[in-house]
């Protein structure tokens, strides 16, 4: 069984593109380095549309994948998340092949 990458598309609600990431902040004060088998969490904002916020996130397998899905630190998350998302998340789960740093 191999990694498993998950690439989520976030669209803010108009103009809180910087208060959606803000609202995200406490997972990268340390709650996601206590998730045996996250590898990468990183949350990007894009260039050209500031409330379009993209996530990139590597995961060991599946099950580190499950764990993240179901943590508390998601938990905890949530509620931030009111009026500051416009849409459902895109997301789409990935099968790395090959890259720089995946160790495979």
């Amino acid at each position: 069984m191999g990694k498993i990458a998950v690439h989520v598309k976030l669209t803010a609600t108009e103009g809180k593109g910087a208060e959606l990431i803000e609202a995200f902040r406490s997972l990268y004060d340390g709650r996601l380095d206590a998730e045996t088998g996250t590898e990468m969490h990183v949350i990007h904002q894009a260039k050209d549309d500031p409330d379009a916020i993209h996530f990139y996130e590597l995961y060991a397998d599946d099950e580190a994948l499950a764990a993240h899905s179901t943590g508390e630190s998601l938990k905890d998350i949530l509620p931030k998340l009111a009026g500051l998302v416009a849409a459902r998340p895109e997301t789409t789960v990935l099968e790395p092949r090959h890259g720089k740093g995946l160790g495979q």
